[in-house]
């Protein structure tokens, strides 16, 4: 084959070729120049964010000072003119500004800054940023006592988390803002104004009101918050808020009636599995994941705590969906407990002994308070590994069916098990965290059900009695292992 050749169709194609890796050039060239801009500012946002992350306590305690400074320098420059005589200066409106800024500054009267102002001029103008300054730090120290005495390190986990979400939600709004004003900013060529100069100034000017809104709403949400006294829940506060088992079914049954569960479980794609033992693993989940949401929260400095407000969804995918069923599990879980917040009636779940708590805890009621601490810890442990692992064993679930809905064969296991295998008072403690770990209350379960035995079926009646029996007497189920353990016991 010969090749055709031809200069000049070669000579066109080449200029073609390098016009259109030029225009590409320059859209990169341009796309990078704009982000460039943005890369800038988002330096300097995360470089704030990762000290309200990592810093310590005081120095997070200092930008919150420097911002009290820079807040009252800007109210300052604001409602004075130095150019002008002091009967002309905004101080009615600065002192009621101040006062809306922050609470405490009460004190701070257009008649003291006028006698702080003096003859005017510059001198005047600095001594009054002086002064609303150091008043400002006063207020913001006396703002900090009251928080501490809420609770030891609170002050610190408070600044954090309004500095944190200061920062996440004006700059979130601030890259729409910068998003939006780009795809104008090529119009102002047609004014003979370069685009990305006129892009590079009012986005800076953009990025400092930002970062004046950051600085002036972390200071005010401080002076807002007011802390909240959590109260530990004893059983019989618990007890007073569930209702009985055919009115927690009847809730249950009008929820999943309602208009707005369906619409709500197509949105947000809740799907909760049928059957018992669907049901106990989705609980056996649920108290894995809320443990890692409050581990994770305290990683990060706070709080091991999550109100059942933002735990709705997750509750409801286990299938939890009215406060008693959620109390009830929370209870059942031996590595949780539960605190009110009685004045705005929510309730709460920590993880037990990681928390301050305002009030003595409630004794718990069951054997496990005379097991050595870390030994049940360890107990735990090896528990919630059983679980993960379980969750993946398509025959534990087929097994746990079959149980369910076959009681007389459970029946007929556990009394091979615990005669074959010699079980004793500890095997049955074991069986009783292991149910706690499904966020089941083992004692509690088989008292709701004794207390509606007539409409259980025989089978599963007999085998409520034996475990009923097996917690409160075991020598008379376990005959003589569990004599042998007590005797033990009393040996050592």
């Amino acid at each position: 084959d010969v090749p055709l050749e031809s200069g000049l169709l070669s000579n066109s194609l080449e200029e073609a070729q390098k016009k259109v890796e030029n225009y590409f050039y320059s859209v990169r060239k341009n796309v990078f120049e704009y982000d460039d801009v943005m890369d800038t500012q988002r330096k300097i946002v995360y470089g704030l964010r990762r000290r309200a992350l990592l810093d310590p306590d005081e120095d997070i305690r200092a930008t919150m000072m420097e911002f009290s400074d820079r807040n009252m320098e800007d109210f300052a420059t604001g409602h004075i003119n130095a150019s002008k005589p002091v009967n002309e200066w905004l101080l009615e409106k600065l002192a009621e500004n101040v006062k809306v800024y922050c609470s405490l500054l009460d004190h701070v009267t257009p008649e003291k800054l006028k006698q702080v102002a003096g003859s005017g001029g510059p001198a005047g103008a600095a001594a009054v940023t002086a002064y609303l300054q150091e008043e400002g730090q006063k207020a913001f120290y006396r703002k900090l006592e009251m928080i501490e005495g809420a609770g030891p390190g609170l002050t610190a986990m408070v600044t954090r988390q309004v500095l944190l979400m200061q920062l996440d939600t004006f700059w979130q709004q601030h890259l729409k803002n910068m998003d939006f004003m780009k795809t104008g900013m090529t119009l102002r060529a047609y004014g003979q104004k370069n685009p990305l100069t006129e892009y590079k100034l009012e986005g800076y000017q953009v990025f400092l009101k930002m970062m004046s809104k950051i600085r002036r709403n972390g200071l005010y949400n401080v002076f807002l918050f007011q802390p909240r006294k959590l109260t530990p829940m004893s059983r019989d506060r618990v007890k007073e808020m569930v209702p009985n088992r055919e009115a927690r079914r009847r809730q249950v049954k009008e929820i999943k009636e309602s208009e707005a569960y369906k619409l709500e479980k197509e949105a947000r794609g809740v799907t909760i599995d049928k059957g018992a033992a669907a049901r106990s693993m989705n609980l056996a989940r649920l108290s894995l994941n809320v443990r890692q949401v409050l581990e994770a929260r305290e990683g990060l400095g706070e709080l091991a705590l999550a109100s059942f407000s933002e735990l709705k969804d997750t509750f409801a995918r286990s299938g939890l969906l009215t406060l008693g069923d959620q109390l009830v599990w929370a209870q059942a879980c031996s590595e949780f407990e539960l605190l009110e917040d009685e004045l705005h009636g929510e309730v709460y779940i920590g993880l037990v002994g990681r928390m301050e708590p305002q009030a003595a805890k409630a004794p718990p009621e069951t054997e496990l308070e005379d097991m050595d601490n870390e030994r049940f810890e360890e107990r735990q442990r090896e528990a919630q590994k059983l679980f993960e692992s379980a969750q993946q064993d398509p025959n534990f679930v087929q097994t746990l069916a079959a149980f369910s809905e076959q009681p007389e064969l459970f029946l007929k296991e556990l009394k091979a098990a615990s005669q074959e295998q010699g079980w004793t008072r500890e095997d049955v403690k074991k069986m009783k965290e292991t149910y706690a770990m499904m966020g089941i209350n083992l004692e509690v379960m088989l008292q709701e059900m004794r207390a509606s035995a007539d409409v259980l079926p025989a089978a599963q009646r007999e085998l409520v009695d034996y475990m009923q029996q097996m917690l409160t007497d075991p020598d008379s189920v376990l005959g003589e292992n569990a004599k042998d353990t007590k005797s033990e016991k009393v040996d050592a």
